[in-house]
């Protein structure tokens, strides 16, 4: 079996990998990602049985600096089983910077002044299609493209509501979980959003068997917006 194939493996998928990339002295260098999620997924990240899915941008010119910016394998670290996923930088910004940061983790947290869901006109219209909604299929694709039978996806975070949903159209047998690492949006917070956007967000984590929140009130509020 070629190498490329992941075959019956716990599949992690998240937005970022293990390691990121620091402008430091006139150069991108590697270290360590920050934050709760890759301290919490580094112990599983690192067993033979896992693989590692998550996204990376590409610089606007990777063509000829794609060793500067461009994430790889062995970037990620030997005791990892990394699999970056490029996106050219104007698919990541819309869908990490215009959508998944300006908007969701802002209507999340419950920081509903100026900008973010107010702004919603046709350009971040376009940035959820072309950006958000892209990213993770993607990111699915690449999953369909290089898994043979895994044995599990545990996908991570409100970058990624779609990709559950996405992935049980390839893989309609195999166990899912999506966890959310940040509040979730009560549903009159969730209905600022365009009516097509929620529809997504909670089809989305609908197809997974499993959704985990951080909280026990997060879990009744989701509850709460599915009845409805």
């Amino acid at each position: 079996m070629p190498t490329s194939i992941r075959s019956d493996k716990i599949v992690i998928l998240s937005n970022r990998g293990p390691n990121d990339f620091v402008w430091r002295g006139g150069s991108w260098v590697v270290e360590r990602a920050s934050g709760g999620l890759v301290s919490m997924l580094t112990p599983l990240a690192q067993r033979p049985d896992t693989t590692w899915f998550c996204c990376v941008s590409e610089p606007p010119d990777a063509a000829s600096q794609r060793e500067d910016l461009f994430t790889t394998a062995a970037d990620q670290g030997a005791e990892f089983d990394v699999v970056p996923v490029p996106l050219p930088p104007e698919i990541y910004q819309a869908y990490y910077g215009r959508i998944a940061n300006e908007v969701l983790w802002m209507l999340q947290h419950h920081m509903l002044g100026p900008g973010g869901y107010e702004s919603i006109d046709h350009v971040r219209y376009r940035a959820w299609s072309a950006g958000y909604f892209e990213a993770n299929r993607r990111l699915a694709a690449q999953v369909k493209d290089t898994c043979v039978n895994p044995r599990a996806f545990l996908v991570q975070d409100y970058h990624l509501y779609p990709l559950p949903a996405l992935l049980r159209r390839h893989f309609p047998k195999v166990p899912s979980l999506h966890f959310t690492h940040i509040p979730f949006p009560e549903p009159t917070v969730l209905r600022l959003l365009p009516r097509l956007w929620r529809e997504a967000i909670l089809h989305g984590m609908l197809g997974a068997d499993q959704v985990g929140f951080q909280t026990e009130e997060d879990r009744q509020l989701s509850r709460k917006r599915r009845r409805e």
